[in-house]
């Protein structure tokens, strides 16, 4: 059986606008390269291997694209599999989160490694979704406190 490329992409949605998302890539204490996250109970994580990059699509900066390299690593420290991760606007009001492998051809892995890499990669996307609504829903409300606040002074 030939899978095709696109079978490896994995696909999430955030409803929060990217310029929502933005000022959580931008915040150095937040996501930043090096940082690592728990994926499952059995120890396996992943780490993002650089920090979020500005890749420049063809329109312009208004609908901009964020990417960075991960890797997710067994309970032992070793790779399992090198993720990129996209996040770009899917309209207006949310965003897309898009894990696709750091591989050459990974329609000729072996049924385990597939296995494998999907178990990794849906759980992947399911934390990193789950962190940048986290992190951004914080900021927003951090955001809004101080304007409450500095509107009562």
């Amino acid at each position: 059986m030939m899978l095709d490329w696109p079978t490896f992409v994995l696909q999430r949605r955030i409803s929060l606008p990217l310029s929502t998302i933005e000022h959580v890539l931008c915040a150095p204490h937040l996501i930043r390269g090096g940082a690592v996250f728990d994926v499952g109970s059995d120890g396996t994580r992943v780490q993002l291997d650089a920090p979020f990059g500005v890749m420049f699509p063809p329109f312009g900066l208004e609908g901009a694209s964020w990417c960075a390299p991960a890797t997710v690593l067994s309970r032992r420290g070793r790779k399992v599999v090198q993720l990129e991760i996209e996040i770009n606007a899917w309209d207006a009001y949310s965003t897309e989160v898009v894990l696709r492998p750091r591989a050459r051809h990974p329609y000729r892995w072996s049924g385990r490694r597939l296995r494998r890499y999907f178990a990794v990669a849906h759980s992947s996307a399911d934390l990193l979704t789950h962190v940048l609504r986290e992190h951004a829903t914080a900021l927003e409300i951090a955001r809004g406190s101080k304007g409450l606040t500095r509107s009562v002074v």
